[in-house]
């Protein structure tokens, strides 16, 4: 084992450079010479996968795609491996799936470009979600009858994993104080009539905010197969890509993906219908990367859950078998892909630094218990708590620009970031049912996500009617969860939040906690702390667990160098606080200046 040394030395942010693929004579192919066809029922499979395989065989330029729509079945589906100095251009086609299998496969590729068409879900083939409405709850609130308006007949095997609250005004994501719940609380569905079922409760208790009227999206899928899944591609770009809809994420980038772009992708309901959702879980979800990416003018909307989440997966406690090995339990293989020489960092509980890093010289898997055995290259000294939480260094999927992008109307938030030297710049954030930006490290029984986050730049975004469900009770919030709740260490340090204008949310504009040298500054605050205050009678499905934690319009604890200064509040209508609290019992050296409209 080696000791660490804790490293605050500023990493200044800079342009990603991406290669363009390098061509010594070009070669252009067809799909249609493969046999390729626009035509309902004909499976193009086959044919896309041939032209593939001949481009990479023969060291083809480019792929091309007549204009059409083209239809996919039996899972058998594009895989793009290997590919070298390549670009595809489908033409302003439209792809049409209707298999639970990962759309597009784009793995171990180098000088990509894949450009110009749309993806979609063939709902034909079965819904993704589907809008559903209270219509009466039982006096003793043992059931309530849902009703799903955009069915003739309701199918027999409708899958219901999860009701999330909509406004039934504008059919978005989200509505003052949403409740959303799973399946689980369910004891049995039985039919009513043709487009209605009654849901038994388990826990009748549980449900007092029924009531008729209340609509939600009904998710029938979740994260089940994604558009795209990009896996350890370097230089490659995804440019004027549209999905209309995805039974899972629409792009999701793990392994040693380095260096690579989305430009002009639009995540968005197909127009002329009624969906109520377009990707059933995040626009973008990156996970256990190498970083250095840029999303740039994107429309990422309606989305089943966030619109970007950058992080990398953590895991806490462990047994010790002996003085090299440990046995580690809720642990995925693809979730936490443990590998030899990979770099083990361990954490203390509340995520400072141990001071000891480990090298992987043994992984073994037990799947079925979902449970791992890791053998050291070194002994573990004894002074590493069991209940220490590892960081797997081979991954940083920091070092991103987020710019220009429209983020809205989606069920949870905007951007989710666990990692750092980040810029997040020019952005327009409407209605996102959780905060717009929400910065984060945790480690609990469900997930564990996020090293922290340094060196983050959040400037000249617009941010307007977020957090319309109350969700983290602040549109930027930063914050860890932890057994123990929050922490003093500075999991987040180097945080500027600089000339944004955010209007209308419900509670509190910006929170900040277990951070140093946080710049929040010239910002335009309009409207905060505009909603009903949330209570215990509400609950805590939105992640609020202590509402007296949450006071003022901004608000700063567990933190050492902040500077909270020139950032203007205009208020229009009337807000339940006005002022901005320090939490002076966990903080030091905050600095208030020339700020305007608190009390």
């Amino acid at each position: 084992m080696e000791r660490v040394k804790d490293d605050d030395t500023a990493v200044s942010m800079s342009e990603i450079s991406i290669n363009v693929p390098t061509w010594s004579g070009y070669k252009r192919v067809s799909v249609a010479d493969f046999g390729a066809r626009s035509e309902e029922g004909y499976c193009n499979g086959k044919a896309f996968q041939n032209a593939i395989d001949y481009c990479k065989r023969e060291r083809s330029s480019e792929l091309v795609v007549p204009s059409g729509i083209y239809r996919f079945y039996n899972g058998n589906h594009p895989r793009f491996e290997g590919m070298l100095d390549f670009q595809f251009d489908g033409g302003g086609s439209e792809f049409i799936f209707s298999t639970v299998k990962v759309f597009f496969t784009i793995k171990n590729c180098v000088r990509t470009i894949f450009k110009n068409f749309t993806v979609d879900w063939d709902w034909k083939s079965g819904q993704l979600a589907s809008i559903g409405q209270v219509r009466e709850v039982a006096s003793d609130i043992t059931y309530f009858d849902l009703h799903f308006p955009e069915y003739a007949q309701v199918p027999d095997d409708l899958n219901i994993r999860t009701l999330n609250a909509m406004n039934p005004l504008t059919l978005s994501a989200g509505c003052e104080l949403g409740r959303e719940f799973h399946a689980n609380h369910f004891r049995n569905i039985s039919r009513q009539d043709l487009n209605t079922f009654r849901i038994a409760l388990s826990n009748p208790e549980d449900f007092r905010f029924l009531n008729p009227g209340q609509t939600y999206i009904v998710r029938h899928f979740i994260y089940d197969a994604n558009a795209f899944e990009l896996k350890s591609n370097q230089h490659l770009q995804i440019e004027h890509v549209t999905i209309y809809s995805a039974p899972g994420h629409a792009f999701m980038a793990s392994g040693d993906q380095r260096h690579w772009a989305l430009r002009h992708c639009r995540i968005v309901k197909r127009p002329g219908t009624t969906r109520c959702i377009s990707v059933t879980a995040d626009g973008s979800h990156i996970t256990n990367s190498l970083g250095y990416f840029m999303i740039e003018n994107c429309d990422f909307s309606y989305n089943g859950d966030d619109c970007l989440n950058i992080h990398d997966n953590s895991v806490q406690g462990f047994e010790r078998i002996d003085d090299r090995t440990i046995s580690l339990i809720r642990v995925l293989a693809w979730r936490n892909p443990f590998a030899l020489g990979d770099e083990i960092e361990f954490r203390n509980e509340d995520l400072s630094p141990v001071g000891i890093t480990g090298r992987i010289a043994g992984v073994e898997w037990n799947k079925a218990y979902n449970s791992c055995t890791l053998t050291f290259e070194k002994p573990i000294p004894a002074e590493v708590s069991e209940r220490a939480i590892l960081f797997n260094r081979r991954y940083d999927s920091g070092n991103y620009i987020v710019r220009n992008n429209f983020f809205h109307h989606n069920r949870a938030r905007g951007i989710l970031l666990h990692s750092g030297n980040g810029l997040v710049e020019n952005n327009h954030f409407f209605m996102n049912q959780g905060s717009a930006i929400q910065i984060e490290c945790g480690s609990e029984s469900r997930w564990s996500e996020g090293f922290g986050v340094s060196n983050l730049h959040i400037r000249n975004n617009l941010i307007d009617s977020c957090d319309v469900n109350h969700w983290n009770m602040a549109v930027i919030y930063m914050g860890v969860y932890l057994v123990k709740g929050r922490t003093q260490y500075a999991i987040f340090d180097r945080v500027w939040i600089e000339n944004n204008t955010i209007i209308n949310c419900p509670q509190q504009t910006v929170y900040a906690s277990s951070c140093r040298r946080v710049y929040i500054r010239n910002n335009a605050i309009l409207n905060s702390n505009a909603g009903r205050l949330k209570s215990y009678a509400d609950g805590d499905e939105n992640g609020v667990l202590h509402r007296e934690y949450y006071q003022g319009s901004l608000m700063a604890s567990h933190c050492n160098e902040v500077w909270v200064e020139n950032n203007r509040r205009l208020s229009t209508v009337a807000t339940t606080e006005d002022h901005i609290y320090i939490d002076y019992a966990t903080s030091t050296n905050v600095n208030l200046l020339n700020n305007i409209g608190f009390n």
